[in-house]
């Protein structure tokens, strides 16, 4: 092949690289990094002949949100998916659209319906091995709806077990051998509800299926030739800070996670070990400089083959989201990780691994210095600088000036948001609340829900979830009472208006029910109950009688 006198040498080499060079990369949902080590000879396969990130962090502890970052390279204030029942914006380039315009072969094999086809994250994938569906989304609280009433949590529906996604996964490559790839597969084993008895069983599982699947790689010709990538997308809090899966907090359980790149034969670029802080943000351009391709404009990560990386910014909006209370975002740099929080913290990783001990007012030159280096990453990522108060007045204008600013709790209003540390135990009783409702014991759900609004009526979600507990009841004007109080901050949370329209029905206000209806099919035009619901509503109205079905 003639290439131009301007072509440099290393642009040269860097083609041959990406000529020669496969990427397979590996998510294993819910995986906390102090787990792997000698009890995982599966997973220290992937170590030998390449790096461990040992300090790299999520910049997110959700799934989607999570995923998203990893292959668009931005972060989640700024592309706007920081819940899992979101949309991936159209306007995200991501990496495997980058890597089908170079040629390669793309395909994803996804074990959870958190990453389903239909919110967008399948962009620059031929195949996108996805076997589920959800018929709508709650806004509010950031979970899926199923229709026909209570569901299977083992359910194809919802997630396929690991030997399943592997097995895809070898199917797609075996034709492709000897072709460029980039192969995404996704484990959703170790997230709960887990199919073994703990969750360190859990992982012993896991680990066999990854061990297995270095053996088949190996045995396919791929082991020496790809780039083959580990990482989780976020961990689990098992207990820690009280915090018992994740989303809540930003503690290292949840933020820390594995991050093991296994280098083609012969063409490591690091050393064994990396212990500088890195971020899943910065996953897309190694792999892009690596192989010699130009990263977009728009990455907002940094190649970890090349020197002067900086921390990146972490986050936790779920308190934000669902109950009103404030975000938490945290960066660590040099051992040390300080949360942006209405009571700040600061910890010396170092020293307190596990976070028990807050520095904040005792090293207030550090906590200063990493506040700055927070506030200098989210400017130069387009968003407003964090405010110690919590200023729902000044984060309100910045999301809406960004176009971040979706209905829901987060979108009023009024005095400084609570800190998530303060309002654990309203967590853990709305959780109890919802177990519950689960067991059919909605009277109890109901006094759980109410104790909760006594001292924050604020709390939109528990005054939801109250009024489909009220409507289980048939106390359907209570139940009205407080759905319409929740629609009216909430606007766009298809299962408020969906319990609207049941309310209005019972009621016997079928013009009402007919209206909230149609709001929450427009808001879920695939949702099967809504379509079904309309329609019975709309033949009540017209005298036509019920559908006759053959």
């Amino acid at each position: 092949m003639l290439y131009p006198r301007s072509v440099s040498l290393f642009a040269l080499a860097a083609a041959t690289c990406a000529a020669q060079t496969p990427v397979i990369l590996i998510s294993v949902d819910t995986l906390r990094a102090d787990r792997i080590g000698p009890r995982t000879p599966g997973f220290n396969l992937y170590t030998k002949g390449g790096t461990v990130f040992s300090a790299a962090e999520s910049q997110i502890p959700l799934t989607l949100p999570s995923h998203t970052t990893l292959f668009t390279s931005t972060y989640p204030f700024e592309n706007g998916v920081e819940e899992n029942a979101t949309h991936v914006p159209a306007g995200l380039t991501t990496l495997a659209e980058v890597l089908r315009g170079h040629g390669y072969r793309t395909g994803a094999f996804i074990g959870s319906i958190f990453l389903e086809r239909e919110l967008g994250l399948d962009r620059g994938f031929e195949t996108y091995d996805s076997p589920f569906s959800f018929e709508a989304f709650s806004k509010l609280s950031g979970g899926m709806v199923f229709a026909g009433g209570p569901h299977n949590p083992y359910s194809v529906r919802e997630r396929r077990p690991g030997a399943l996604v592997l097995r895809a996964a070898d199917q797609w490559l075996t034709p492709h051998k000897g072709q460029n790839v980039f192969a995404f597969v996704h484990l959703f084993d170790m997230h709960q509800p887990y199919t073994e008895p703990s969750y360190d069983a859990q992982l012993t599982s896991v680990d066999k299926l990854l061990a297995g699947f270095a053996n088949t790689l190996k045995r396919d010709g791929w082991w020496d030739k790809a780039l083959v990538v580990i990482v989780s997308d976020h961990g689990e809090g098992l207990g820690d800070h009280g915090e018992s899966d994740h989303g809540y907090f930003a503690y290292e359980s949840t933020l820390h996670v594995p991050f093991i790149v296994h280098w083609p034969a012969g063409k490591a670029r690091l050393g064994a070990v990396v212990e500088k802080p890195v971020g899943l943000i910065d996953f897309a351009p190694t792999v892009l400089d690596f192989l010699g391709i130009p990263v977009p404009p728009a990455f907002r990560g940094q190649s970890l083959l090349r020197a002067g990386w900086t921390p990146p910014v972490s986050e936790s909006t779920y308190g934000r989201d669902c109950f009103g209370w404030a975000p938490l975002r945290s960066i660590r740099s040099d051992g040390w990780k300080y949360i942006e929080a209405p009571r700040p913290e600061l910890f010396d990783l170092t020293k307190d691994p596990h976070e028990m001990r807050n520095l904040f007012a005792a090293e207030p030159s550090v906590a200063g210095r990493l506040r700055q280096q927070l506030q200098s990453a989210m400017a130069g990522a387009g968003a407003a600088a964090p405010t110690q108060s919590g200023d729902p007045g000044r984060e309100r204008e910045a999301l809406q000036s960004l176009g971040y600013l979706a209905p829901g709790p987060h979108s009023a209003s009024g005095a400084r948001r609570a800190d998530p540390k303060d309002k654990l135990p309203e967590l853990l009783r709305y959780e109890d609340a919802l177990t519950l409702m689960e067991a059919g014991r909605h009277g109890e759900a109901v006094q759980k829900f109410r104790s909760i609004l006594a001292n924050d009526s604020g709390n939109l979600l528990a005054r939801r979830d109250l009024g489909i507990a009220l409507i289980e009841l048939h106390r359907y004007p209570e139940a009205l009472s407080e759905l319409q109080k929740v629609a009216a901050s909430s606007v766009e949370d298809y299962v408020t208006r969906y319990e609207m329209g049941i309310a209005q029905e019972s009621l016997g206000h079928l013009p009402e029910a007919k209206s909230q209806f149609e709001v929450a099919c427009r808001l879920a035009p695939h949702a099967d109950q809504c379509a079904e619901a309309l329609e019975r509503v709309s033949r009540r109205i017209s005298g036509a009688g019920p559908k006759k079905t053959l």
